[in-house]
Parts: structure tokens; C-alpha cells; sequence
């Protein structure tokens, strides 16, 4: 069995894949810092409660999970299309580039030896520990970084709100892992979530220094319609966390709270932290 065939069958996970040709690899980002946008999939299987991504897109969110695009062609795309366009790459800014048919497929592994072809600056964001896998590449790609997503330091917590996604202490493997190999890694912490991220701030924040972050950005949670219901079903086995996270999910007070001492924890760490938007 392959090793996409494997993680179809996997019940946690239920998808549906199609392979589809895209006509641009490359467009316009209005993301700070980012020139080009590029995600090799549309849709993502990480299943996270909290993603944005499907009313940016508009669709459907369960379908957003459930029904994943693999534009099979984008490689050929980029090495055309990076004659001429050139810039800062968001790699990931709708889509996780490395959600699990990345390791059957080897999209995004294709996409990164074009990328190191053309000598493009590339950022990552991901909350996959497969990242790693692809360390020969990303070491070669200089003025580059790969951000990796961690809302809590706790496996448990993580896999309620990030069910089909790598367990945090996996992900802080692959951080120290591209930190090793020379490549510039830096954390996300977000989007800040009641009672997740603040289960063990200081813990995670040391964690991430000591993996190798260069800096830490931060985001809050942004509710949008139906977000709320969602994310309370599932921490309903937890009374305790659904108390906090009703308390607070809507309280402007928390977030700013919850920032500042993301960065006063970071001042002391010696860590960079920046505001993510």
C-alpha cells in the first residue's frame, strides 16, 4: 500500500483526492512580507477547527477538509513562470503545503526543487512535521524561512482543535531537525485559542527557543460564523476547557492580555516576537 493509499483508509481522516492541472502557479500576495503566493493543494486535511482558509476561499468547511485539490502540474508552472516573476514566495498562505497526501504525492517536494532551480526566496508555513523530510532543500534555499504552527504544547489539547495534524512535540522535532540542518525556523503562535495556549505559555515558548526559533510571531483567534459552536463541541469532553473557552473566546480583553504576555515571556527568553498581521 502506498503511502497515499494508507492514509485515505485512515478512518480519522476521511478524504477524497483529485489531481487537477492549475493555469498559474504564482499569484499576488497581499500578505506582509510576501510578494507570490503558491499552494500546491486546495483544501487541506488537517481538519483544524479554527481555519480561516475555507471562508477566504468559499467553500464549504467540512468540504475544505474532507476534499483535497492536488494541482499535479504546478511544478512545470513554476519553472516557467519563475523566469520572470520574482520576490518574496508565501509557500502555504491558504493551504498547508505538507498536509498528509504530501507524503504520498510529493507535490510540494517538487515544487521546492523548483524553487531551488531558480535560486527564489521562499517562506513555509506549516504545522506538519514532514517539513523535515525536506531539509536538503530548504538548506539550499538562501534569504529563506520555514515558520512552523504550535497552539499549544500539549499533544492532546492539540489533536481536539488539530485532529489529522502533527502532534506539537513533532513538530518541535522538525523545528530542531531544519535548525541543525541551517535552516532559518521560526514559530507561529496561533492563532492564540482560550484555554490551549495558555495550558503551558512558558513551557512552549522555552520549548520553541530551544528548538531553534528565531523568533516567535503571534496571532489571535478570529471567529468567524459557526467557528464558535464548532470549537466548544469538541472540547465538551473536557468541562473544564469548555468552561475557560466560553469564558473567554469572545473576550477582546484576553487576547490583548494574552499577547502581552506572549512578549513579555519572549523579552525574557530572548526571543524576537512580532505581530503576525
Amino acid at each position: 500500500m502506498s503511502s497515499l493509499d494508507s492514509f485515505l483508509s485512515d478512518e480519522r481522516c476521511p478524504q477524497n483526492v483529485s489531481m487537477v492541472k492549475a493555469t498559474v502557479a504564482l499569484s499576488p500576495s497581499r500578505l506582509p512580507g510576501l510578494d507570490l503566493a503558491l499552494n500546491p493543494y486546495t483544501g487541506c486535511g488537517h481538519g483544524c477547527v479554527y481555519c480561516y482558509a475555507p471562508y477566504i476561499m468559499r467553500r464549504d468547511v467540512e468540504g475544505w477538509s474532507r476534499n483535497i485539490s492536488a494541482k499535479m502540474n504546478l511544478p512545470l508552472l513554476l519553472d516557467r513562470e519563475l523566469i520572470r516573476k520574482k520576490g518574496m514566495i508565501g509557500l502555504g498562505t491558504v493551504t498547508d503545503p505538507y498536509q498528509p497526501v504530501e507524503e504520498g504525492l510529493l507535490l510540494t517536494r517538487r515544487c521546492l526543487e523548483m524553487l531551488v532551480k531558480h535560486h527564489a526566496r521562499v517562506s513555509v508555513l506549516t504545522k506538519s512535521s514532514l517539513v523535515a523530510r525536506d531539509a536538503d532543500l530548504l538548506s539550499r534555499l538562501s534569504d529563506s524561512e520555514v515558520g512552523i504552527t504550535i497552539t499549544t504544547i500539549d499533544d492532546d489539547l492539540a489533536a481536539m482543535l488539530e485532529p489529522c495534524a502533527s502532534p506539537p512535540s513533532k513538530r518541535l522535532d522538525a523545528m530542531r531537525s531544519l535548525h541543525d540542518e541551517g535552516v532559518n525556523v521560526y514559530a507561529f503562535i496561533g492563532p492564540i485559542v482560550p484555554a490551549f495556549a495558555d495550558s503551558d505559555l512558558d513551557l512552549l515558548l522555552r520549548s520553541v527557543r530551544d528548538a531553534g526559533a528565531s523568533m516567535v510571531m503571534i496571532d489571535r483567534l478570529n471567529l468567524r460564523p459557526g467557528m464558535k459552536a464548532r470549537m466548544l463541541a469538541r472540547a465538551k469532553a473536557d468541562p473544564s476547557l469548555e468552561q475557560i473557552l466560553e469564558l473567554h473566546i469572545e473576550d477582546e480583553g484576553y487576547y490583548r492580555s494574552m499577547i502581552a504576555r506572549v512578549k513579555d515571556i519572549c523579552s525574557g527568553l530572548g526571543l524576537e516576537c512580532r505581530d503576525a498581521f
